[in-house]
């Protein structure tokens, strides 16, 4: 085996068990609400979790990073935890750390700032409300110049996805309509119109099989969902707001974020010309 492929697994390993103790640690102190999450978690661009909500991860070598300035802390919230999926916040202080991801993941910022360089010289600044998404190997230069920067997160953990340029998804930098593809009627992603004719497409910048990551478009109307992945997304453009069964009720706006469980059933309701967003959804099986 190659040594960077036997390298990379290693990290892999070692980010699994980091894993699997930081969700018994919230599963412990939180109790069955923890092992039974919301169909629907919102996070607003913006608002930044209290530290008293964080629990301290294992140092940045252990999830595949070498720090190379400062003495960067790195903490997490856990919100979802399944198999090898794992959603929720985290937050990195000031410092300059090279990352080899031992998953593939989609995040958003929330609060502060954050620069990434990937291995193919593309170079991002990101604030609150913009996304990215990578694939699992990729190695990536994170710089945070502030005093701290938290993101929403969803990845993925597998041997299968290899390293690739990094997708940036910016706060109001709407995609071309020439770039996204027809995905005909709604009920083929789940879904039962119930008012308007609404349209739905998309570019896909990942997929798998399971999994797809890109950025997906639904134009004016309204349409239950009963969602068939587990998906963490974020509203690049438009609005959208969207109910669970509880009777929670969110309207999002451009740099909010939700993670929605797979067999959730959502009311989704676009009264704008369109809404977009980027997203990272995983049939669970």
């Amino acid at each position: 085996m190659e040594p960077r492929k036997r390298n990379l697994l290693s990290c892999i390993k070692v980010a699994s068990v980091v894993v699997a103790a930081g969700w018994a640690i919230v599963v412990a102190a939180s109790g069955a609400a923890a092992a039974a999450p919301p169909q629907m978690i919102v996070y607003r661009a913006g608002e930044r979790v209290p530290d008293s909500e964080l629990f301290d991860l294992v140092p940045p070598e252990a999830l595949g990073g070498t720090v190379l300035e400062g003495d960067p802390k790195i903490s997490a919230r856990i919100d979802y935890a399944a198999g090898n999926l794992l959603a929720g916040v985290f937050q990195a202080t000031s410092g300059k750390i090279l990352i080899h991801f031992p998953f593939t993941e989609h995040a958003t910022i929330l609060s502060g700032e954050v620069e990434l360089t990937d291995e193919w010289g593309n170079r991002a600044h990101l604030g609150a409300g913009d996304s990215y998404f990578i694939t699992q190997g990729s190695v990536i230069l994170w710089e945070v110049r502030g005093a701290r920067v938290q993101k929403t997160f969803f990845n993925r953990t597998t041997e299968n996805d290899a390293p690739a340029p990094m997708v940036i998804y910016k706060r109001h930098d709407e995609v071309a309509q020439s770039e996204l593809t027809d995905l005909g009627p709604p009920e083929g992603l789940g879904g039962t119109v119930v008012s308007g004719d609404p349209k739905i497409s998309a570019r896909f910048d990942y997929a798998d099989g399971i999994a797809t990551a890109g950025v997906f478009q639904a134009t004016r109307g309204d349409v239950q969902i009963h969602f068939p992945f587990t998906e963490h997304a974020t509203v690049i453009e438009g609005a959208v707001t969207l109910a669970d069964e509880t009777g929670q009720i969110a309207r999002l706006l451009p740099g909010d974020s939700y993670l929605i469980k797979q067999d959730s059933s959502i009311f989704w309701h676009v009264a704008r010309s369109f809404v977009q967003k980027s997203f990272f959804s995983v049939v669970e099986e």
